[in-house]
């Protein structure tokens, strides 16, 4: 986390905006802040399961669902680099259990990447694994004397012997056994079991649970930075910049990080200053009125430009240096946000959120809040 906030605050230039903190414009103040998002990152015990069909083509099989991330495929691609598979030559195989998908965790809490990388590495050092048992039977020599390469396993000091991916899938059926998944390996989830045994005799199976070294909890921090200007009289505001840096460990895929931190940021500002919903004292309903009295976040309410960066240091216990992010961002940005509010007005402190518009100008007014505690949403 530390070296995120120190490359969060040179990206924010720390230094010139925090000097603007308090200054006035007539009825506006500007407030600048940084907050710390915190969340578990990845689970242990799930299990990875791939195919390689005699077409050499690479099945890459995953039970996690799908949020809008994609992330599904971004943690598929550790196998194919694992098995040194060309990624146009390879599949991903997800979204109903009858395409026979492991057992995988659900899509939340941040632990996607960081759990599914791990699934992923375990089925495909378990199918490296039996390339190289075929291998040596075929072409000799014990399987520690082959490496794999080009969709190929060889003999490390004579690559001309060698066999491709397809010819091992072929052979793994003629096999059968633990190779084309008609033995099943008694530690992976009964799921699991049944999926493999819907794959048996099609080609070379690699599934594992992953009884990789776990390590405790793995920790997701983003740090968020936030200068505001609020208008002390309607008690509205306006984000003037944002900039968020993730310690979310390997990046896998940029483009994807970038909306997530983003994203997140966005949802975290409706969390802290808009999302609001108003409960009937005598009946405990909600009293809200449509949507757009405790509307999310639009493009009006964020900044046009959102920067971003990540650590990028490989976490030290998934095999990949891979970790989860999600809820973080959303932390991090909701924090900065009150942070901000509270600078700009000198200190004062909310002790609850969403801080809306009446409870700023009562709280410049010296007036008692609008809404007691357990008459809003509370976080």
């Amino acid at each position: 986390m530390h070296e995120a906030l120190d490359r969060g605050a040179e990206m924010f230039n720390w230094a010139e905006r925090s000097a603007r903190s308090g200054q006035r414009n007539g009825s506006k103040v500007r407030g600048v802040a940084v907050g710390q998002g915190f969340h578990p990152a990845s689970f242990a015990g799930f299990d990875g399961l791939v195919r390689l069909s005699p077409e050499g083509k690479l099945h890459i099989h995953t039970g996690v669902g799908n949020l809008g991330t994609y992330s599904h495929t971004d943690t598929s691609r550790v196998a194919a680099e694992i098995l040194k598979c060309n990624w146009e030559n390879c599949l991903v195989v997800r979204g109903d259990s009858d395409r026979h998908l492991p057992w995988n965790s659900g899509q939340f809490g941040s632990n996607t990447s960081g759990t599914q990388t791990r699934t992923a590495y375990a089925a495909a050092m378990n199918a490296i694994g039996k390339l190289k048992e075929i291998a040596a039977m075929d072409l000799g020599g014990s399987p520690d004397d082959y490496d794999i390469g080009d969709e190929r396993v060889f003999r490390k000091d004579n690559s001309s012997a060698n066999m491709t991916y397809a010819a091992a899938a072929q052979r793994a059926i003629e096999l059968g056994g633990k190779f084309s998944g008609e033995e099943v390996p008694e530690d992976v989830h009964p799921i699991t079991q049944a999926a493999v045994r819907g794959l048996a005799g099609s080609g070379l199976i690699g599934v594992a649970k992953d009884n990789l070294a776990a390590g405790g909890i793995t920790p997701a921090l983003v740090a968020g930075f936030m200068e505001i200007e609020l208008d002390v009289e309607t008690g509205k505001f306006e984000i003037i910049e944002y900039v968020g840096v993730a310690d979310c460990g390997t990046v896998i895929h940029p483009q994807s990080l970038a909306t997530q931190i983003k994203g997140g940021a966005v949802m975290g500002i409706g969390l802290a200053a808009l999302e609001r919903i108003i409960y009937d004292p005598q009946t405990g309903l909600p009293g809200n009125i449509g949507l757009h009295q405790a509307k999310p976040p639009s493009y009006l309410d964020v900044p046009a430009e959102m920067q971003w960066d990540a650590v990028d240091e490989p976490d030290f216990v998934n095999p990949v240096g891979v970790k989860g992010i999600g809820e973080p961002v959303m932390g991090a940005a909701s924090a900065a946000l009150v942070c901000s509010i509270s600078d700009a007005l000198g200190g004062h402190y909310f002790n609850r959120s969403p801080i809306v518009p009446d409870m700023i100008v009562n709280a410049v007014s010296g007036q008692e809040p609008s809404h007691k505690p357990l008459q809003i949403s509370t976080a």
